[in-house]
């Protein structure tokens, strides 16, 4: 993995964690217990803080920026697809934010809430709890009770990537440079 400090702002990823080698962490950065962080991800804390809570999963080719009006926070069991860009001030726990979609500076993202694959949150804009979001700009789609069917496959995704928090270390081999 590449880590870098930022003069005194040095990230601080929990031992538990699995950042992969070709993932880049930058300057005020904390990740949480069991976070897995794929490759090609960017979690770059140049301008403010961003704070990775326990169990998320950031996929591949993931962009979190933050921003000095606020401190960039995204909870507990948090999955975000490859290629989203973040520039939220809060992801809730339990929320879930699809491929390529697209968070734009100082929204909020309301626990246990969905954010479709490519939409996009406008700067500010709040989400509630238990609800789809979807399109550009991103709209209230629907509901997402705790026992829908989307919420159940973001769980069982949630699931295999603490698992690989555990597992990638010890069978990743690199073969070739």
């Amino acid at each position: 993995m590449v880590v870098y400090a930022l003069g005194d702002l040095v990230p601080d990823i929990a031992d538990t964690a699995y950042v992969h080698p070709l993932a880049c962490v930058i300057g005020d950065v904390k990740i949480g217990e069991r976070v897995f962080v794929a490759p090609q991800a960017s979690i770059r804390g140049d301008n403010g803080r961003i704070e990775i809570g326990d169990e998320t999963n950031i996929q591949d080719g993931v962009v979190i920026h933050s921003d000095p009006a606020f401190v960039t926070r995204i909870g507990r069991r948090v999955n975000i697809g490859h290629n989203a860009s973040i520039h939220s001030s809060y992801i809730g726990d339990g929320a879930a934010i699809g491929m390529s979609a697209v968070l734009m500076v100082g929204s909020v993202v309301a626990e246990n809430c969905l954010i479709a694959n490519a939409a996009l949150l406008h700067p500010k804009t709040e989400t509630e709890p238990y609800r789809v979001y979807a399109g550009v700009p991103a709209r209230l789609l629907r509901d997402l009770g705790p026992d829908d069917p989307a919420r159940r496959t973001i769980e069982k995704y949630v699931e295999t990537y603490v698992r690989l928090t555990l597992d990638y270390p010890s069978r990743l081999v690199k073969i070739r440079d």
